[in-house]
């Protein structure tokens, strides 16, 4: 497929953009202007927040645990006049709570971790559709070597759509996103705000 330029007319000088790009090194585009009409970045997974009530739940059982062991280490002078298994329950008492407080702290971080990757798993799947969208549309656009500028020829915006006039490469990302630059021409001739 060629396009005609809206710029100069011509077809000659007129190239798929990502084709444009990939002959950047012939010098079919130049590095400033190579560098505003790159493809739209792809999106990236966000790290899982951490979750503050099992932080919380950590601090309490660290707490307990300074606790009982300040309370271990205290000395007890009647602690002879009570059978074993007092005296063990009162070692282990310092060491269980905390350690249940710990479990619960686990539990409560993989259940929270489990539900942030779902969330992030859905933004993700919706912001790849869009991202498929947005290098679909950055893919219809055209490059003209004589005027160094990208435009899209009629009917690659949509089925109908208007040539676009000659863009600017610093513009090109808006048209990308489908919101030209405000006072910048659009498809069809029009002004926006005009």
């Amino acid at each position: 497929m060629s396009a005609v330029c809206p710029g100069c007319a011509g077809a000659e000088h007129a190239l798929p953009l990502p084709e444009a790009l990939a002959d950047a090194a012939a010098g079919a585009v130049d590095p400033p202007a190579a560098a505003h009409l790159a493809p739209p970045p792809a999106p990236r997974p966000q790290p899982a927040p951490e979750s503050a009530a099992a932080a919380a739940l950590v601090v309490l059982a660290a707490l307990w645990l300074l606790v009982g062991v300040l309370a271990l280490l205290r000395p007890h002078p009647d602690a002879g006049r009570y059978d074993g298994a007092y005296r063990a329950g009162y070692l282990l008492g310092a060491l269980v709570g905390p350690a249940l407080l710990t479990g619960a702290a686990l539990v409560v971080r993989t259940l929270s971790r489990r539900r942030a990757r779902r969330r992030e798993s859905e933004r993700l799947s919706v912001q790849q559709a869009r991202w498929e969208q947005l290098v679909a549309r950055w893919r219809a656009g055209w490059w003209c070597r004589r005027c160094r500028a990208a435009f899209f020829p009629a009917g690659a915006l949509h089925p109908g759509a208007a040539p676009s006039p000659v863009i600017a490469p610093a513009h090109y990302p808006a048209w990308v996103l489908g919101a030209p630059v405000p006072g910048a021409p659009v498809p069809g001739g029009s002004v926006p705000g005009a």
